[in-house]
């Protein structure tokens, strides 16, 4: 049985998680209404997993993310409030540590829906996360960083119009990383799906565009692709790539969800698949499930070049298994490679 401390100063959110995670049988959970109590606990009792409030007292959720960090190596998940100043703090959460973040509910119909989350995101830390180190490929037949230089794979990716990117799980960190090593003068347009609710990929957005001086918005629709810029889906939307009169556009559309995300890898994946055939790149990397499987699968089968994170690099290898396994994927990458790829270009 996977133990969890539950901290929150609310005693309705404190009872709420707790019922929800025991009443599966797989969880035996302790509770804290304070900051000072969780570290007493922690010091004293081994937890799977934690969930964090970011409003307490004596200090806030990302305070306490560090001083956890630096005596127990539980994995951390983030209770948020859905505002724009929740994703912010839900930002620096992921920053200093948490492996994740699930809204708070404020309504009877939100408590279904944390209550699938929830049960869904603990288990995956439990079972799934790992922290991220560095692997090479990782089956035989799909070419490793060093074999892929060696061959032609910097001339087809020069050819390419865009760079498509599907990620959930562990994302943000990992882009910030990305983006900030990435060169000033990149040229290719890179759009990206992160699984994220709508008050956040504006702030997730301006984030990235703070840390990395570069290029990088909310994706708003026909907006002409530049190049050199950097565009995330909006949340509640899916993403897509449209060609018209030799140029390509952003689409942001309000289409039903696609395995359970909205925005959805697989409408991203599958437009630049029709938009740019054989001139693109396509990338999947960390997060749970199977989003960007089947669109990056179409990408493949019209010569584009298509990467998969290496699973060691990843927090959760859910996704881009499912592409590898799919058949989907040309070259497994680390996140350091994929950058040392793209600064080739």
């Amino acid at each position: 049985m996977y133990r969890v401390l539950v901290v929150d100063d609310s005693a309705f959110m404190r009872q709420l998680i707790k019922s929800i995670l025991e009443q599966t049988g797989m969880f035996s959970v302790m509770v804290a209404q304070t900051p000072l109590i969780a570290l007493d606990r922690v010091r004293k009792f081994k937890f799977d997993v934690i969930t964090i409030d970011y409003e307490m007292p004596y200090m806030n959720g990302v305070e306490l993310i560090k001083k956890i960090k630096e005596i127990s190596d539980s994995k951390i998940l983030m209770i948020s409030a859905y505002t724009y100043p929740g994703a912010h703090t839900t930002f620096e959460a992921l920053s200093a540590g948490a492996f994740d973040y699930i809204l708070k509910p404020s309504t009877q119909e939100e408590i279904k829906e944390f209550e699938s989350e929830l049960i869904k995101k603990v288990t995956a830390a439990c079972k799934e996360y790992r922290i991220p180190q560095i692997t090479k490929a990782v089956t035989d037949d799909i070419k490793d960083f060093k074999m892929s230089v060696e061959d032609n794979l910097i001339e087809r990716a020069k050819a390419a119009k865009v760079v498509g990117i599907g990620i959930s799980t562990g994302g943000p960190p990992v882009l910030e990383k990305m983006f900030k090593d990435l060169k000033k003068d990149f040229s290719i347009p890179v759009l990206v799906v992160q699984h994220m609710p709508p008050n956040f990929t504006k702030p997730f957005a301006e984030r990235l565009a703070s840390i990395t001086s570069k290029c990088i918005k909310e994706a708003e629709d026909w907006e002409e692709i530049k190049p050199g810029c950097i565009y995330i889906a909006k949340g509640g939307y899916h993403l897509a790539v449209e060609g018209k009169a030799g140029k390509l556009y952003t689409r942001v559309l309000d289409l039903e969800k696609i395995k359970s995300h909205k925005p959805s890898a697989e409408i991203l994946f599958s437009s630049i698949a029709e938009a740019c055939g054989k001139d693109a790149i396509g990338i999947v990397m960390t997060g749970m499930g199977s989003d960007g499987s089947d669109g990056i699968l179409e990408m493949r089968k019209k010569g584009a070049i298509t990467i998969a994170q290496s699973e060691k690099t990843c927090v959760v290898f859910g996704m881009p298994k499912a592409a590898i396994e799919k058949g989907a994927i040309e070259f497994v990458m680390s996140p350091h490679e994929i950058v040392g790829l793209l600064n080739m270009l």
